[in-house]
């Protein structure tokens, strides 16, 4: 009995501790109207964030992933914090990266994206920031 114990309680643990680790980059890009801070979470895509700041009102507004990418590298969608209530519901109000990977051997260099709101769209492009952004 012991042994099955034994086994059992093992292999539980063998399953916490096999869980995949992941590292966040870091990006920047800024537009006339605002700037995108990205935390990319490498290696698990959804856990992943871009804060938004309005340039004239320094208004924040947090997005997240909506769905993973397929494995080629697809568009990512991200959006706005459901729980933030001072965010106006609008008729699209979206960030689009584009070719995002789950996971990246060597990160890229820049990640171009589409941001849109309503029926306005604005083009991006995210650099890649050093470790002490």
């Amino acid at each position: 009995m012991r042994v099955i114990l034994t086994t059992v309680l093992l292999t539980i643990s063998s399953y916490a501790f096999s869980q995949k680790a992941f590292e966040f980059a870091y990006y920047y890009g800024k537009t006339k109207n605002f700037e995108i801070k990205l935390s990319l979470a490498n290696g698990y895509i959804l856990g992943s964030e871009i804060i938004k700041t309005d340039i004239k009102t320094g208004k924040k507004v947090k997005y997240f992933p909506n769905e993973v990418p397929g494995k080629n590298g697809h568009s990512l969608v991200f959006l706005p914090d459901s729980n933030d209530k001072t965010v106006r519901i609008r008729k699209r109000d979206n960030i689009i990266l584009h070719k995002i990977k789950e996971a990246y051997e060597s990160l890229p260099g820049k990640i171009n994206g589409i941001y849109g709101i309503d029926l306005k769209t604005y083009s991006f492009k995210l650099h890649h920031q050093s470790a002490n952004h």
